[in-house]
């Protein structure tokens, strides 16, 4: 016999619906910075490179990239995965309501009283 409290109405939390972890967390923002600035760095060696009209793009964009990486990598990601049904158990069969204790009417109030038995033997036959 379990001695575990249950309650009927509790949900049950799936482990499936957590949300991933803060090292987790932590290294997808590191992987989004480090590549925001690897585009910087193109960026850069493209404004050198390429002639006047592209040149202004490239360094409005090596400009600028800093900053959107840094609010990127500081913005919380929250990853929401799609959670699980919530686990509902079968309802248990119930007795019902308590049993009580039947007794038969007895209408018969010749069993409360002591018998007379002298009167129900056979009478004595003469000899």
């Amino acid at each position: 016999m379990s001695k575990r409290h249950e309650r009927s109405d509790a949900t049950v939390i799936s482990v499936t619906s957590a949300q991933p972890g803060r090292s987790a967390d932590l290294d997808s923002r590191i992987a989004r910075y480090a590549w925001m600035m690897s585009i910087r760095i193109v960026c850069f060696v493209l404004a050198v490179i390429t002639p006047s009209p592209w040149r202004w793009a490239f360094v409005v964009g090596a400009i600028a990239l800093p900053y959107f990486a840094v609010v990127l990598a500081n913005a919380h990601r929250s990853v929401t995965t799609p959670a699980a049904d919530p686990y509902v158990a079968p309802a248990r069969p119930s007795i019902g309501e308590r049993p009580t204790v039947v007794v038969p009417a007895d209408d018969d109030t010749s069993r409360d009283t002591p018998r007379d038995t002298s009167q129900d033997r056979p009478a004595d036959t003469e000899k």
